[in-house]
């Protein structure tokens, strides 16, 4: 036996002597002279290299001619854009951009060979290997020609040339296919050999480096480098490498998903001479990726963006002086080596960057911690903590290892790649660190599994985020997965097994790859097993990796072997000890390397044991970890909860003796104990098995049932099956019917080929579009191919009567877009228009038709009136932020197919076919509004229903797969159903096999001519196509065939002739059952003996009722909570989704359609059908609507009686669902077994017979209710639903039962253990009865099995259950008390919690005090903060209370700081600390004021500076101010707060007055910013030198430096929010670094100011009189345009004095608060509610959100807050620019006038109007009368709660009130605008807007605000004062810089009319000002000081 040994205490004869030389090993390979040359450059100043080649180009024009030239003038393919080609054809042109960015300043240019792969080349067919060499080579050629010449006219002057290697046009990372994510266009090995190609070339052509450039996929980018590794291994000779990567936008992250680091981690090994970022973002927007990227590497940095963002029209308009500025800040913080442009720029922006730079010194290369750094979508930068080794232990997940999982082996064996994801899914999320693959198995075909599983996870960035551990013995499949990988992986692994060289070769292959490597300690001789052979063979291969392969020692890990103790054999009981011991002489003899190892090997001989195999599992580690283990593959959730200290002590005691081999009958003794051990216990919870029974202290049973009875057997006599009549459909048939299908029968039937593709033929013109009809109408109608019936008709004729000749037998009206909607497109969407269309085109088909049967007596051709798939859809958001989102409504959809089928019935069709559905709710309401038609008309023509698969997916465009499509249509019972366009008939036929296969109709089919081509067009011929499709006549799976785009008369022809041989295929029938659908199907196949099994899992937990946490989500309108429960479900094994918005809170239709309509749009969630479930059928019918799939409708029943339950049953049909019918008749709910079997069997038999509903569609719950509640008609309850069950099954054939299973057990909520056993033990005999689904918690009665059940549990349970004793209930009470109530059924949970259960919430209160106070400042927790600080005074440590302050609190308060200003505290979080910090200090105030009168006065300072705040006179907001105040406070500045609306006077003297060392102003209004230049005035006046902070709403960086800072000498600083105002001020307060800070600001002020001034030169402006004529034109005679006569209100005012704030909840807009508190989400996760998704901020943001709630629901509750308000409708005109306001509809008397401003500056498009909002009132002159709207609102009684808030210290709650109130203040305005457009004006009395609408402005009208940019000026307030007497209607006032009071109030104007706009009036001239102060009767100065801020000159 041996112990751990400490290896301090060996001698060091004993163990080798550790390295103490770690030296890069030096490459065999030579470098250029360009290293040298490049590294003394970029040493001795900041280098450039050029711009854009491709924007250059483009200045040229170059022709189709000018890229062919000789070379390629007979090239097949067009080459124009080719731009790599023109070295070869216009090298003139590429010279001179080289030579222009040359003479500009750069050091290095590119060559032209961006797209220089034979993969970029194939877009042009130049893709051979000889050609793109010769293109590579030339184009080196040729930039060396330029720079050779360029340096021998300028000596001296060293210039290189990169050779560009682009990105190629395909990635290793991301699937071309949306469908099959693991599917890459192209091979790791085809990207390798063509970048090793290129490569090649330019290194022949001579490049002196080259540059990986544009790199948005890191695995493209990772190919390249062994490329180039692989080339100068070939030539012996290495050149310098730059790599740049590309961040897609302010993600910060590749298009493959990589953040910034992580891309530097997957690429590092490539040792690059520099690495940079370039592309898609301008200079500004790339900064803090490229300071990321310079602070973690030790490379030179590179940095060429873009020339700031695209204009509109894909253009850049930075200039190169203004690039240059943007970049400044790059070279002030040295964050670069190179500079240089991509997209947009020239020469100029070179240049302008050299000028700008020359005068900066470059960045300095720096070392970086030595760690290993591994890379997923993020960086994992492995730090071990030497002190503490388990706590950054790495998880590496077990799991996708076919060897440690048989679920994952079973679906990788079976192809079932997604469930294997899903399990990597888990691991990840259940904290796995990295995630081992393997595939190693004799019944997986390893590189192929590798490959397709390593790519679907890289697709997947919930998994892939971690890095990877690609694990194989078998090399080959190794790098399978390594060439799949972007990021940094792991090899596991290589050893000495097959010697030295293998092991060297494989070696440097991983490190070529860039992976880090596991190296097994094993040799020639074998596996290592002892600790001498442990560190023997790792040492051994150590120094053969670092010296001789020269891997990074970070990167080295050793796998030791963790080998199995316990199996009973001697030799194997000190493998453990042997381990460890070997884990730290290993690490400590190679520095650097790491340890891991295969953790559950260590206890393979107790498999099955679940509290042993566990333990040993943690206390292996632990021990492991101290000896300094890094990492190892285990179960990560298992490690993670299994704490050592939580480990059960006794078995702990067990296991260690064996782990560590204390006792030599360790593994004998613990095999006794663990046999004692309930083997799936957890080991931090044993159970033991016999212990004494809980049974045996219950009373025994009160008259128990006798043993032999069974309470749930059937009655001995049952009544016979009734007999069901067969439901008549009572609608008449039309004949075409029996025609049909005697045609059908007989033969393979002919559908006619494309009419768009005919109609192309004729080339005709917009005249023949117009014809006589449309001659005048306004929009262009060419393309509207359908009004061809009306304009030409003889065309539509001419290719009608081809197709009959081919020999169609059914001809399509042309009417695909015959619907309003799809006429909307050409504005020729009146009902009456397309109803004349529709008409005409039937009309003319039966015309022709009967000419052509007349002309071939005894034939019969039919018409099909055709209806397209319209332009909207009813599944699919038009909106990628907003997937719940749809462009139009269903009932739209719906009305808009009723008006066209009526139409074509009117013209006389034969039949219907909806067809080329590519969204499934758009063909259902086609459905409904066909079958309300045959309502209608009391008659029914055929239908036939075809679907379109949009890919090789197999599915429409709206996701759902072929089968999903049939069950959806099915009811509907068409003729036939089939599928067309999309596809050629090859690919098209599996899916034709499918539906031939699945439905009980004919079958049609009517494919494409093929693909399309290049150009859009279809080249397959009549007869190939005939013999693509004949596959379909052979295998008789089709009845009509047909073509769709590309095919004409030929096809149609050569189709009839070749299926003449071949029978039809003949309809079946299929078997019956439930068939329903979401993205797939779901074909209910019960399995009578074993029905548990095939019990469908009805998701319950989005349902209001079943879910608080889900209700709380819909009412808070947080949609995406939500919708992540119904994901969660899923994954858990719901196989539908029930969906309830049945609450007081919710309106319920809207939040239904929302809801349904986000989950359609989430293929993980709507792969199910659902259940839309609410006891409101209207709400029922919303959910319907928005379901393409099949659904079930829970519920409808009889308790308004028969009439009610037909009516709503005939809906349902209708609607295409199945029915949940609840047992509830007109006498109440059915509780006793006959009730519900008579119930029910009633209802059946409507159902059946009078619905005509499948029987199979029909589900009944015959209601579980309650048992075990105390009172004794309850008891049987159970009994008598399962005994219900059975009898209702057989009596109604085919029906379904179904049920709440939570309702059982209802009575023991709480209670988890006792409630779920309940819910199984009721699942396994209403299941044995004939149950069928349920609505379950999905994941708890999967996981609940019955033969799992606690025995005991069970038995007590089951008395309840089955009523089998009187006493049964009170005795399952008992038992229940003593069981822990969170314990799982299956867990035998009796006990209780115990001590062992206590919560870790409360362990910091164990903590030193000092610890206690900084823990309570960090989470802002004040329970305890007076009685720490008491301690803390009174302990000794601090003699007086103010070290208290300045020790403890001020130290916890750094911590904030620190935590604030690195982002990692959120500014709620430092309010809430601020709080705390406010309770400590004021428990200390009068102890420091006593010790000062002790003391005979102060002791100096106990602050780090006073700082006087205020709101500038005239303003009254102050929230900024507050927050900006707290944040100081926190940092021990005392801040001095004056208020509002305070003047300069006051501001100055209490800087005086208090010693003050900085003045910080702040404003919203922009009159305030006067107010400020005047304090800065004054403060310069009387000597001040104190620096003055800006900030507010309304104030800038540029106002600052252009109007504030020129006033004053002393230090003026904008600081633009909280977070930045802590550092300005430490800066300004410094004596070091204040006067370097202040000479920075004021240097870049004056820049901005210069800058501000050459642009006011710049800019041009129109002169009042041009832009009056430019003016909208407005027609006000259109109708849109007409004015509306108030209905409620007019010429007088509405008052509001208490409006209810529960009103205007909805109506929040969250955005702005969150704001408020500086809390802003990364996309994708911006905005309200996404940003709590967000992984930086979404924790704080919705704990904030719930306290915000909480604030509110106490305002609301307790009345704390009132809402006032006025509006008033008056009269109204324009008159030029002014609108006049009438006293009556004489329109004589003007109450006041509002003056209006309009746009001056001149616009790019020269048709845009110049906008004043008096263009949206009619002019007086048009005659018409107009009206205006006016009102104010506000929230009163904020400030009394400020007050108290204050005074309390509680700053957290008063900002909180100030933004709630703002909040309130935005919502009101809100609801009256809404009140005014509905009901007091009432110009949109229909409007129906949900309030997400609302607040994005989707309603008719605009309501502007004085004092915003449609009217800056603040003094137009004044005029709406006194118009609607505001202060005496609401008590709001102005001040005299016209700010509302109080501060949470909102005014403005209302302009009701459809042209109104919001619009910017921007700068204004002179000529307006004049005109506009005569206007108002003011002086032009006193005009000019209101709109100083608008003014385009210095007055």
């Amino acid at each position: 036996m041996q112990a751990l040994f400490v290896i301090s205490g060996l001698k060091p004869a004993d163990v080798e002597q550790p390295r103490q030389d770690i030296s890069a090993t030096e490459s065999p390979v030579s470098k250029s002279d360009a290293f040298a040359q490049l590294e003394e450059l970029l040493e001795s100043r900041i280098c450039f290299i050029d711009g854009a080649m491709g924007t250059q180009i483009q200045k040229w024009k170059l022709t189709e001619a000018d890229f062919r030239g000789e070379r390629y003038k007979e090239h097949t393919s067009e080459l124009k854009g080719n731009n790599d080609i023109l070295v070869v054809t216009r090298p003139d042109v590429i010279a001179s951009i080289h030579n222009a960015f040359l003479e500009a300043g750069a050091d290095i240019i590119e060559t032209n060979t961006f797209n220089g792969t034979t993969i970029s080349q194939g877009d042009y067919a130049l893709d051979t290997t000889e050609e793109v060499h010769f293109i590579n080579v030339t184009a080196a050629k040729l930039a060396k020609k330029v720079t050779k010449e360029f340096m021998e006219a300028h000596p001296g002057s060293r210039k290189f040339v990169a050779g560009a290697i682009g990105p190629t046009n395909k990635t290793l990372s991301v699937s071309p296919s949306v469908e099959n994510p693991a599917f890459r266009g192209i091979t790791y090995d085809e990207v390798e050999v063509a970048y090793y190609e290129q490569a090649k070339a330019l290194y022949e052509g001579g490049v002196d480096l080259f540059l990986v450039e544009t790199i948005f996929d890191t695995g493209n980018a990772k190919a390249a480098i062994f490329a180039l590794e692989r080339l100068f291994d070939d030539l012996g000779a290495r050149i310098p490498v730059f790599i740049s990567g590309t961040i897609v936008d302010m993600s910060g992250r590749t298009l493959s998903g990589q953040t910034n680091e992580a891309f530097w981690n997957s690429v590092r090994h490539a040792k690059p001479m520099a690495v940079g970022l370039n592309c898609a973002l301008g200079a500004a927007d790339m900064k803090p990726y490229v300071a990321n990227l310079a602070s973690c590497v030790d490379c030179y940095v590179l940095c060429y963006p873009n020339a700031g963002l695209p204009n509109a029209m894909g253009g850049y308009d930075q200039k190169g002086s203004e690039m240059a500025e943007e970049v400044r800040p790059f070279c002030e913080e040295k964050l670069v080596n190179i500079l240089g442009g991509c997209c947009g720029t020239g020469p100029e922006h070179i240049k302008a960057l050299h000028d700008m730079a020359a005068e900066y010194t470059p960045r300095k290369c720096h070392g970086v911690e030595p760690l290993m750094r591994l890379s997923g979508l993020e960086p994992l930068n492995y730090n071990p903590n030497p002190e503490d080794m388990r706590s950054t232990f790495l998880n590496i997940g077990e799991r996708c290892n076919v060897a440690g999982s048989a679920i994952y082996k079973k679906a990788i064996v079976d192809g079932n790649y997604d469930k294997a994801a899903s399990i990597a899914v888990a691991q990840v999320n259940q904290g796995a660190d990295v995630l081992d693959i393997n595939m190693d198995d004799g019944l997986i075909e390893g590189v192929g599994a590798m490959t397709r599983f390593v790519n679907l996870l890289v697709s997947d960035p919930e998994v892939s985020r971690v890095p990877f551990m690609i694990d194989s013995s078998k090399f080959h499949i190794v790098e399978a997965g390594l060439k799949c990988c972007q990021g940094k992986a792991i090899v596991n692994s290589i050893s000495l097994k097959e010697g030295e060289p293998k092991f060297k070769e494989q070696a440097l292959k991983v490190k070529r790859y860039g992976a880090a490597v596991v190296v097994m300690a094993f040799d020639e001789q074998g596996q290592a097993a002892s600790f001498e052979d442990k560190v023997r063979i790792c040492s051994r291969a150590y120094h053969i990796l670092v010296d001789e392969v020269g891997f990074d020692p970070q990167d080295v890990i050793f796998d030791p072997n963790i080998l199995t103790v316990g199996t009973g054999l001697p030799e194997h009981n000190n493998y453990a000890v042997d381990f460890i011991n070997a884990t730290r002489e290993i690490k400590r003899v190679c520095p650097g390397a790491k340890i891991s190892g295969g953790v559950s090997n260590i206890a393979f001989s107790f498999r099955g044991n679940e509290p042993v195999r566990r333990c040993f599992h943690s206390a292996f580690l632990h021990h492991a970890c101290a000896a300094g283990m890094d990492m190892g593959i285990v179960n990560a959730a298992q490690v993670i909860a299994d704490k050592y200290e939580l480990l059960n002590k006794e078995l702990l005691t067990y296991v260690e003796d064996v782990l560590l081999n204390r006792r030599e009958d360790s593994t004998e003794r613990l095999l006794e104990y663990a046999a004692l051990l309930d083997p799936k216990s957890p080991p931090t919870a044993v159970r033991k098995l016999k212990e004494e029974s809980l049974l045996d202290a219950l009373p025994p049973k009160l008259n128990p049932i006798p043993a032999d009875v069974d309470p749930l057997a059937p009655e001995p006599d049952l009544p016979p099956v009734p007999e069901y009549k067969h439901y008549q459909d009572p609608l008449q048939k039309s004949e075409a019917f029996a025609q049909l299908e005697e045609l059908l029968e007989s033969r393979i039937c002919f559908i006619d080929g494309a009419m768009g593709t005919q109609i192309q033929k004729w080339k005709l013109t917009e005249a023949d579009f117009r014809g006589e009809r449309y001659k005048e109408h306004t929009s262009e109608l060419k393309g509207n191919n359908d009004i061809l019936v009306v304009t030409r008709p003889d065309v539509i004729a001419s290719i009608h009567n081809a197709f009959l000749e081919a020999g169609a037998d059914i001809i399509e009206t042309n009417t695909f877009n015959g619907t309003t909607i799809s006429q909307g497109d050409y504005a020729l969407d009146t009902t009456e228009e397309v109803h004349f269309i529709n008409v005409t085109a039937a009309k003319l088909a039966k015309k022709v038709t009967k000419e052509f049967m007349e002309a071939h007596p005894g034939s019969r051709k039919f018409v099909a009136g055709a209806i397209g798939p319209t332009n909207k859809t009813l599944s699919v958001s038009p909106s990628v932020e907003n997937p719940a989102f749809r462009g139009i409504t269903y009932d739209e959809v719906e009305v808009a197919y009723y008006e066209q089928a009526k139409a074509l019935y009117e013209g006389g069709v034969d039949l219907f076919l909806v067809e080329t559905i590519f969204d499934t709710g758009n063909a259902k309401a086609a459905i409904f509004a066909l079958e309300r038609l045959f309502e209608d008309l009391e008659i029914r023509i055929p239908v036939f229903i075809s679907g379109t698969i949009v890919d090789m997916s197999g599915r429409t465009l709206s996701g759902q797969t072929n089968e999903a499509f049939w069950n959806s249509v099915r009811h509907s019972k068409p003729m036939a159903v089939g599928l067309n366009c999309a596809l050629g008939a090859a690919d098209m036929k599996p899916y034709v096999a499918n539906l031939a296969s699945c439905v009980d109709c004919y079958v049609l089919c009517y494919p494409n001519a093929g693909l399309p081509n290049a150009m859009g067009g279809y080249d397959q011929k009549g007869p190939e196509m005939a013999e693509e499709v004949r596959p379909f006549c052979e295998e008789k799976l089709v009845n009509i065939l047909g073509g769709c785009c590309g095919t004409g008369p030929e096809h149609i022809k050569a189709l009839h002739d070749m299926a003449a041989e071949y029978t039809p295929r003949k309809r079946h029938g299929v078997e019956p059952l439930m068939r329903l659908s979401g993205l797939e199907p779901l074909n209910y196949d019960p399995k009578p003996e074993d029905m548990r099994s095939t019990f469908l899992n009805i998701g319950e937990r989005c349902n209001v009722a079943g879910s608080a946490i889900y209700k709380k989500a819909i009412v808070d309108g947080n949609y995406d909570k939500a919708a992540s429960i119904a994901v969660s479900q899923v994954n858990q094994g719901a196989d539908l989704l029930d969906i309830n918005m049945d609450d007081g809170l919710i309106e319920g239709v809207g939040a239904m359609t929302r809801f349904v309509n986000l989950l359609v749009s989430d293929p993980e969630v709507s792969r199910i059908p659902f259940m839309i479930d609410s006891s409101k059928f209207h709400i029922v019918e919303a959910g319907l609507k928005c379901c393409q799939g099949k659904t079930i409708v829970n519920s409808i029943s009889m308790k308004e009686g028969e009439a009610k339950f037909r009516e709503q049953a005939r809906l349902v049909r209708r609607f295409g669902a199945a029915v949940v019918v609840m047992a509830f008749d007109e006498r109440g709910q059915a509780a006793g077994y006959e009730d519900k079997v008579r119930i029910c069997c009633r209802a059946y038999r409507m159902l059946v017979e009078e619905v005509g509903f499948d029987p199979q569609d029909v589900i009944f719950d015959p209601n579980i209710l309650t048992v075990g509640t105390g009172l004794p008609e309850h008891n049987n309850y159970a009994v008598d639903f399962i005994r219900a069950v059975r009898e209702i099954k057989r009596l109604c054939p085919g029906a379904k039962i179904s049920g709440g299973v939570s309702n059982i057990a209802f009575s023991f909520r709480g209670n988890e253990p006792v409630r779920r056993c309940f819910h199984s033990a009721f699942l396994h005999h209403a299941c044995a009865a004939g149950m069928d689904m349920g609505i379950v918690n999905a994941a708890q009665v999967i996981a609940d099995k019955y033969e799992l059940l606690d025995k005991e549990l069970l038995e007590l349970v089951e008395d309840v259950l089955l009523n089998r004793c009187e006493n049964s209930t009170e005795r399952l009470l008992e038992y229940a008390g003593q069981l822990d109530p969170k314990s799982p059924p299956t867990a035998g949970a009796a006990g209780g919690a115990g001590p062992a259960a206590a919560s870790a919430r409360d362990a910091w209160r164990a903590l030193p005090v000092e610890k206690r106070i900084e823990h309570a400042l960090v989470k802002g927790v004040d329970t305890h903060i007076v009685a720490d600080t008491e301690e803390a005074r009174t302990c000794g440590k601090y003699p007086q209370p103010l070290r208290v302050i300045e020790g403890p609190l001020m130290d916890g308060m750094n911590v904030v700081g620190d935590l604030f200003g690195a982002g990692k505290m959120f500014l709620p979080q430092v309010i809430k600390s601020a709080r705390v910090m406010k309770r400590a200090v004021a428990h200390l105030i009068p102890f420091i004021e006593e010790e000062k009168a002790r003391n005979g006065g102060d002791k100096g300072p106990d602050n780090a500076g006073v700082v006087i705040m205020a709101t500038v006179k005239g303003d009254v907001h102050d929230i900024g101010k507050n927050i900006v105040g707290v944040v100081l406070g926190c940092n021990n500045f005392k801040v001095v707060d004056l208020g509002v609306m305070v003047p300069w006077e006051t501001i100055l003297d209490a800087a005086v007055e208090h010693g003050a060392h900085v003045i910080g102003l702040s404003g919203l209004i922009t009159p305030s910013l006067d107010e400020m230049v005047t304090v800065a005035a004054r403060m310069q006046e009387r000597g001040l030198n104190l620096p003055l902070l800006v900030g507010g709403a309304t104030t800038s960086k540029m106002h600052t430096a252009v109007k504030i800072e020129p006033q004053y000498g002393g230090p003026v600083v904008h600081v633009l929010d909280a977070s930045r105002s802590v550092p300005v001020v430490q800066s300004l307060l410094d004596a070091r670094a204040r006067e370097e800070f202040a000479l920075d600001v004021r240097e870049q002020y004056a820049e901005m100011r210069d800058e501000f001034y050459a642009g006011l030169e710049d800019r041009r402006y129109l002169s009042i009189q041009d832009a009056r004529a430019a003016a909208p034109r407005i027609d006000w005679t259109a109708p849109e345009n007409l004015p509306f006569k108030p209905a409620g209100l007019l010429n007088g005012t509405k008052v509001y004095a208490d409006f209810p704030l529960t009103d205007v909840l909805d109506l929040i807009d969250w955005n702005p608060f969150f704001q408020v508190w500086q809390l802003r989400g990364r996309y994708p996760n911006r905005g309200y509610p996404k940003i709590f998704l967000d992984e930086t901020v979404g924790p704080e943001a919705k704990k904030l959100f719930e306290e915000a709630q909480a604030m509110l629901a106490d305002i609301v509750q307790h009345r704390k807050l009132r809402l006032v308000g006025v509006v008033g409708i008056y009269e109204a005109n324009s008159e030029g620019d002014d609108i006049k306001i009438y006293s009556d509809s004489s329109r004589s008397t003007v109450l006041t006038t509002f003056h209006g401003l309009r746009q001056q500056a001149e616009k790019e498009n020269a048709a845009e109007p110049y906008y004043c909002l008096s263009d949206f009132v009619a002019p007086r002159s048009s005659g018409l009368h107009d009206y205006l709207g006016l009102f104010a609102n506000a929230v009163m009684g904020v400030e009394p709660l400020i007050e108290e808030f204050k005074a309390a210290g509680d700053d957290y709650s008063y900002i909180m009130l100030e933004a709630l109130a703002d909040r309130l203040a935005e919502a009101f305005a809100e609801r009256l605008h809404e009140l005014v457009r509905r009901e007091l004006w009432g110009y949109a009395r229909d409007e129906a807007l949900s309030p997400e609408d609302m607040l994005r402005v989707k309603y008719r009208g605009i309501r502007p605000a004085p004092g915003y940019p449609s009217q800056p000026d603040h003094t137009e307030k004044q005029a709406l004062w006194d118009l609607l007497g505001v202060e005496t209607a609401t008590g709001m006032r102005l001040t005299e810089s016209m700010a509302m009071t109080p501060a949470a109030a909102v005014s403005g104007l209302y302009f009701g009319g459809a042209a109104a706009q919001y619009f910017a009036v921007g700068k204004i001239t002179t000529d307006q000002v004049e005109d506009y102060a005569a206007r108002k009767g003011m002086s032009r100065g006193e005009a000019e000081r209101w709109l100083r801020s608008t003014l385009s000159y210095e007055p």
